[in-house]
């Protein structure tokens, strides 16, 4: 009798520990389901997709950025990258040119197209912001390849690491560019 008692004990405990290693599964599942959204990265990342960029140096330096298609009469039509500073005190560059990079062996140089952005009562310049003609990359960037981009600024050359996204999103605009 007390075999059995002590088999049945050993069922018991069996059974209790794999409802225990289910209920522990749910519970895992479900918290995931719902804190998963708090982990999730910022929409802003996402914006990187449609052609909104938020760039960060690492060092404290910020920039936004906006591609849009530029039809004025008093400029040549085209696609333009807009970059304004968000950091405070930074001035960006309106005579160099954007330079892009894989590192490994192709290299663009975007025109820079600042006096386009003659905005201001007094005709200057805003000195946060630089225009750069942003049409077709020749070569066209290696599918999936990281690129990097220096901004020329009152802070020296200003290095950025473009995100997945941001690559994609001007490796489309190449592609359009090519139909």
């Amino acid at each position: 009798m007390k075999a059995s008692f002590s088999a049945s004990a050993f069922e018991c405990l069996h059974r209790l520990s794999r409802f225990a290693a289910k209920g522990t599964a749910w519970i895992v599942a479900v918290g995931l389901l719902v804190l998963g959204p708090l982990f999730a990265p910022p929409i802003a990342v996402a914006a990187d997709t449609t052609g909104i960029w938020n760039l960060d140096d690492g060092a404290g330096h910020r920039l936004g950025g906006e591609l849009y298609e530029r039809s004025s009469i008093d400029s040549p039509a085209g696609l333009r990258l807009r970059l304004n500073a968000e950091s405070e005190g930074l001035k960006l560059d309106h005579d160099r040119p954007l330079m892009l990079s894989d590192g490994h062996v192709q290299g663009w140089s975007l025109s820079n197209r600042s006096e386009e952005l003659m905005d201001t009562a007094d005709g200057a310049i805003p000195v946060g912001s630089s225009q750069y003609d942003a049409g077709c990359l020749d070569p066209i960037p290696t599918e999936g390849v990281p690129l990097q981009m220096w901004v020329a600024s009152s802070a020296g050359d200003l290095s950025f690491a473009l995100s997945p996204g941001q690559v994609q999103f001007l490796h489309s605009l190449t592609d359009a560019c090519t139909n």
